[in-house]
């Protein structure tokens, strides 16, 4: 299984997918590293949808902007995940502020 931090950007294991949302993006801690899946959402190209901007923040990957599908969010099992193309840690406050957004509303 591959060590991966909060944050990490890693492929998308699944040829069915991948054309749509070709990364995902672990929101896991990687305190709780030990579990056999990992909270993750998906990078898709940019949507314009209105007023959602805090719950779909903008990132660059690769030179390429993506919007973070926070209400896509879900478990992948860990043995499923490639090593890491990049990391969003300096994106760190804004993805939380997304997750909070989604799960509290603030």
């Amino acid at each position: 299984m591959v060590s991966l931090r909060q944050f990490d950007v890693v492929p998308n294991p699944s040829l069915r997918t991948r054309a749509t949302h070709p990364y995902f993006v672990v929101l896991q801690s990687d305190l709780l590293e030990d579990f056999a899946t990992r909270i993750v959402a998906p990078l898709i190209p940019p949507a314009k949808i209105k007023y959602l901007e805090k719950l779909l923040p903008q990132v660059k990957v690769g030179g390429k902007n993506y919007v973070v599908a926070i209400p896509d969010l879900g478990p992948i099992p860990a043995k499923l995940l490639k090593p890491a193309v990049a990391n969003l840690e300096t994106e760190r406050y804004r993805l939380l502020a997304a997750l909070d957004l989604l799960f509290t509303g603030a």
